[in-house]
């Protein structure tokens, strides 16, 4: 009978615990990447699920007296609060691991709550802390490196240490750490994260080329791996080396491309609270009011969508939150843009009634005009009527030759993609027609009803699109890349005559036909 009872017990362990790895987030099992790609993926359902799970498993190792297991439980249980930002919640979890695995002398379990709390802290801005809590858990982990899981926490805490010690200046120490990150992650996906934060120092130490350079590199593995927040996080700081070296056009690109992959994928990470305010400053500045508003609502959108899953988070600088004045100016510029549409609508109305007399007036003056000309007309020398009418006729006939050949030679120069040269331009077609600029510039604005920049940009776009659809891989190249391929010499070149053509960004048409 006792038998039977160990056996059951056992039996019992075994079934939760192989249900316990398989159904939660194990923040130490995996790497950077597989947590990435795994809590982009998972749904609302998933997490509730994921939580039952894991309060199962709580409540049978408490039956079995199983302290082991409910140590680990709490560190994961403390990972899914963690997850929902109910930091107060994520506290108490991993606390409560830590004073059970110092029960059970539980070295790596006690150590990974360490950096649950240390992840909490660094929620919740205390940077110093977390810090300490990190630098704390490494000692354990370098020593134990050799086993898969403790080599797992320990590059996580490296990159963490390297990256948050970027954040309070504090280099040499961000340097010390990155150097072991890049040794320890050579010849290994994981090596690309440490690049970045490589980069991220660059930028902190002013050294913006270097960093640039190693962030472009590190992003399109990010995107290749579909990592979607550390591509996000990358744009923005791309974005921000740009703004710091003036170059404020360009830098708004890519922070219009964070506000709208953070609104595409829900990323609510605070850090990215930048690029929003980036978008309004440069709005203020260059756009027009409309520009202003929105991105006045993206703001109070990204900060309502912060703090409405977030009912523990430490609120230091409270009345930027609230964002008193962004609704202040929402309203003023939405009272403004009333006004202009009731102004607008007046001024039409005003504006049909002044024409409307004018007109009488025009046609009144026409009919006049036309009885005196159809007078004269009808005194006209028949044979110099004929003359005219000759000469009216032969002018046609010539202009049909010359449409020909240029329009034989336009359809060599489409079929044979001259135009994904960055170079071409208007006299290069001058030259293959042998004519000049001005009947060169008429034909085109004639055959294909816009000016030459507009028929070569619209030649470029449906060439991109047809490639879309033959080479469906194409749409995971970056926006620079789909840029160069299509022969425009700038981002923003591209993503306006993509606007212009299709009218979505190149960002948001791939997505929306991608699904």
């Amino acid at each position: 009978m006792l038998y039977y009872k160990i056996s059951e017990n056992k039996l019992l362990k075994i079934i939760y615990f192989i249900l316990f790895i398989f159904s939660s987030i194990n923040l130490f099992g995996k790497t950077q990447i597989e947590k990435a790609e795994f809590l982009r993926q998972k749904n609302n359902d998933l997490i509730e699920e994921n939580l039952r799970i894991i309060d199962s498993t709580i409540a049978t190792a408490y039956r079995l007296d199983d302290k082991s297991v409910l140590s680990e439980a709490y560190i994961e249980k403390g990972n899914y609060f963690l997850g929902q930002r109910n930091y107060n919640n994520a506290l108490k979890n991993f606390t409560t691991s830590k004073q059970i695995s110092t029960e059970i002398k539980d070295d790596f379990t006690y150590y990974s709550s360490i950096v649950g709390i240390a992840k909490t802290k660094e929620n919740l801005n205390e940077t110093n802390e977390a810090i300490k809590l990190y630098e704390e858990s490494l000692v354990f982990f370098e020593k134990h490196k050799e086993e898969s899981k403790s080599f797992s926490a320990y590059l996580s805490i490296l990159g963490k240490l390297s990256y948050l010690n970027s954040k309070i200046n504090q280099l040499k120490k961000s340097d010390y750490y990155n150097k072991i990150e890049l040794s320890e992650t050579k010849d290994t996906v994981n090596y690309q994260y440490a690049l970045k934060n490589k980069a991220i120092i660059d930028f902190y130490k002013k050294e913006y080329k270097s960093a640039f350079v190693t962030l472009k590199q590190a992003q399109r593995t990010f995107w290749n791996l579909n990592d979607i927040k550390w591509y996000v996080i990358s744009e923005q700081f791309l974005g921000e080396i740009l703004y710091q070296q003036q170059n404020k056009k360009e830098a708004f690109q890519y922070f219009e491309n964070v506000v709208e992959f953070s609104k595409q994928y829900q990323l609510v990470d605070e850090e990215l609270r930048l690029s929003y305010e980036r978008v309004l400053e440069y709005n203020e500045t260059y756009g027009n009011r409309q520009d202003k508003l929105t991105s006045v609502n993206n703001l109070l959108s990204f900060d309502s969508l912060f703090y409405a899953g977030d009912k523990t988070i430490l609120k230091p600088n409270l009345d930027k939150y609230e964002n008193t004045y962004l609704k202040t100016e929402r309203n003023l510029l939405n009272q403004k843009n009333k006004n202009t549409k009731n102004m607008m609508f007046l001024g039409f109305v005003c504006l049909i009634v002044f024409g409307g007399v004018v007109l009488f007036k025009i046609n009144h003056h026409h009919k006049k005009k036309k009885f005196i000309l159809q007078t004269q007309i009808e005194e006209l020398n028949s044979d110099h009527y004929y003359l005219l009418n000759h000469k009216k006729n032969k002018q046609p006939e010539k202009v049909d030759k010359i449409d020909e050949n240029f329009e034989s030679s336009l359809l060599l120069f489409e079929e044979k993609e001259l135009f994904l040269n960055p170079k071409v331009s208007l006299n290069d077609l001058v030259i293959v027609l042998n004519s000049n600029r001005t009947i060169v510039s008429n034909y085109i604005n004639r055959s294909r009803a816009k000016n030459f920049n507009q028929y070569i940009n619209e030649l470029r776009i449906n060439y991109l699109l047809k490639r879309f659809v033959d080479e469906p891989t194409i749409k995971k190249y970056t926006i620079d890349a789909l840029a160069e391929e299509t022969g425009f010499n700038s981002r923003k070149t591209f993503s306006d005559a993509f606007l212009e053509h299709t009218g979505f960004r190149p960002s948001n048409y791939i997505k929306n036909n991608s699904l």
